[in-house]
């Protein structure tokens, strides 16, 4: 559907500003070259995704729910419009990929404006999907889109967020789990604070 997206009036030009949360084991070069994979893939849609900063984070656990469980609560600080953490590999991930279910990247559903990617290689898994492959489509996700055989319902949320960008507030719009707007950093923070992540 590269034509159809191309077809699309996405207006002005605008930055997605992400915050990154880095584990052990993951550089901020690759951090960088992951998010200039996404810049890439979000250029036609007049997104500039930008890093504001990396900092040191500790993975919590091995599981998604502990990741999510750290990351939901944090706020976005100013003037981060998503917040995206980048998990590193050791060796307890490979035996549990062996054993049990992986999850390579996620985003909570409740505002679309946290996440995280596994940043390095380390398992089968990634043969189909790699880092940067995982990037993007969590990066999608970020934008509230879902999972579906074609993007063009996709390609009209991301129009519409753009067209909702204000610049007084300076964020740039997310999407609820119910399908509505999300305006501020204020409204992200307060709907998180109202969920629990299980």
């Amino acid at each position: 559907m590269p034509d159809r997206r191309g077809k699309i009036d996405y207006g002005t030009r605008l930055p997605l500003r992400v915050c990154l949360l880095r584990d052990a084991g993951i550089s901020e070069q690759r951090a960088r070259a992951l998010i200039t994979a996404v810049d890439q893939e979000f250029d036609p849609y007049g997104i500039d995704v930008a890093i504001v900063w990396i900092r040191p984070w500790q993975r919590p656990g091995f599981t998604m729910s502990a990741i999510m469980r750290d990351l939901a609560p944090r706020p976005l600080e100013p003037p981060c419009d998503r917040l995206v953490a980048m998990v590193g590999r050791h060796l307890g991930d490979m035996l549990w990929g062996r054993a049990l279910p992986e999850v390579l990247g996620a985003v909570e559903t409740t505002t679309h404006t946290r996440g995280y990617v596994v940043s390095s290689l380390g398992s089968l898994n990634q043969i189909l999907l790699s880092p940067s492959g995982t990037a993007v489509h969590e990066f999608y996700h970020l934008l509230g889109c879902t999972h579906a055989l074609s993007k063009s319902g996709c390609y009209e949320q991301i129009r519409a967020l753009k067209r909702h960008y204000s610049s007084d507030i300076d964020f740039f719009p997310g999407l609820s789990e119910t399908g509505e707007l999300i305006l501020s950093r204020a409204e992200s923070d307060a709907l998180l604070s109202l969920q629990t992540i299980q």
